[in-house]
């Protein structure tokens, strides 16, 4: 999703394949026949090339109030930068993430970061939101808010919206509407987008780093898992 928000950052910040394998088994014409037997179907191995990234930077350190899950020793930290209203971030986490998490995350192999990169008001407003939860509830705000992305999104008044989502994880109206007003929370997340177009020229979503490797728009499960593999071995 292209980046289509810009803000100025004076003295403060202003919050202004499927792959179809077809086999074909041969007819028998004499169903009685004993040495007429169906074709099998040969197997062959599907070929996923690891993708080339965009970009590669040396430093893809983690920071201490980054958003985590996974081994901390993991020999892979990927980074993903998302912005909660951009529907191919949305999609990454219906399609990608399940696998990723799955098999990388809970197996010990690599350590995952979430950052946010909100390309609107509205994105900033549900990151906002996600942080006022808390840590132990973090990681389940941003899933229903990518999950649930096309109603709130779209809802005439979207920040009642959120702020229904908001009473389902354990939060008050009041919760909310002070989170809204938090302006340290809202100048946190601004900063780390700031940082994000500064140290690895961030300008969409989703983004995801990987070691060091950039690769803008996201990856697809078999080309998550092929570059993972190549890490790995």
């Amino acid at each position: 999703m292209p980046n289509i928000w810009v803000y100025v950052v004076g003295g403060m910040v202003a919050i202004g394949a499927i792959i179809s394998v077809k086999s074909i088994i041969g007819n028998d014409s004499n169903p009685k026949s004993l040495s007429s037997q169906p074709a099998k179907a040969e197997f062959v191995p599907e070929k996923i090339e690891v993708p080339n990234p965009d970009a590669i930077f040396k430093i893809f350190d983690v920071k201490k109030n980054d958003f985590a899950l996974g081994n901390n020793n993991a020999p892979i930290t990927v980074i993903e930068y998302s912005s909660l209203t951009c529907p191919h971030c949305a999609e990454f986490h219906k399609t990608t993430f399940p696998l990723i998490k799955k098999d990388f995350i809970e197996t010990g192999k690599i350590k995952y970061v979430y950052r946010d990169f909100p390309l609107d008001q509205l994105a900033l407003s549900g990151s906002m939101l996600a942080r006022c939860a808390g840590r132990n509830k973090y990681f389940a705000f941003i899933n229903i808010l990518f999950s649930k992305q096309a109603n709130w999104t779209n809802d005439p008044q979207p920040l009642s919206a959120l702020a229904r989502i908001a009473r389902l994880g354990g939060l008050t109206q009041k919760d909310f509407d002070g989170c809204l007003k938090n302006k340290s929370i809202a100048d946190t997340i601004l900063k780390q987008r700031l940082d994000g177009s500064k140290l690895f020229e961030i300008n969409s979503t989703p983004t995801i780093m990987i070691n060091g490797r950039r690769y803008s728009g996201g990856l697809s499960p078999k080309q998550f898992k092929s570059v993972i593999r190549s890490l790995l071995r």
